[in-house]
């Protein structure tokens, strides 16, 4: 069975392994490989350390954690105070293709709208096909905004909104 529950500090070295290996599963190809061999567990686990895994949700098989959403206030600063940001979704490959992606999306968007957000934005790599074919069929929409990360080699990421 699949659930969904908010996360817990507790929770962050799980939240860690999943953020690791989705990575260096969703990114080969499109991102450098020196970065990815640059990621590790322990980094990913620091992240959720230092924010206690606040605004987040995680997808559990099981006891598991398999999955995780995180959100919250829209860090953009040219969006209008209305905009709350799905901060990343990631669920381990094997559990790909069985809602639960969806599922954590639409929750997060349920979150934001208790917190007062109307609309909401999120990032996402230009070459990442999949991912914007799974946002757009969840009413997101690239809004025209563009930045450029260096992850080793520059990536391009687009914004994509959508209303709550």
């Amino acid at each position: 069975m699949n659930n969904i529950r908010r996360a817990a500090p507790g929770d962050a070295a799980a939240i860690g392994k999943v953020h690791f290996l989705a990575w260096q599963q969703a990114y080969g190809g499109l991102i450098s490989d020196k970065y990815l061999a640059s990621m590790s567990q322990e980094k990913s686990t620091a992240i959720f350390e230092k924010n206690s895994c606040r605004n987040m949700l995680v997808a559990l098989r099981e006891y598991a954690i398999i999955g995780f959403c995180g959100y919250g206030k829209a860090r953009d600063q040219d969006l209008p105070g209305d905009f709350g940001e799905v901060q990343g979704i990631y669920v381990l490959k094997g559990f790909q293709r069985m809602g639960l992606g969806s599922r954590l999306l639409s929750q997060a968007k349920d979150e934001l709208r208790s917190m007062g957000f109307k609309r909401a934005c999120l990032w996402v790599l230009k070459q990442n096909l999949s991912a914007l074919a799974f946002y757009k069929k969840h009413g997101f929409s690239p809004d025209g905004a563009s930045k450029t990360a260096v992850l080793d080699t520059p990536v391009t990421e687009i914004r994509l909104t959508c209303v709550l």
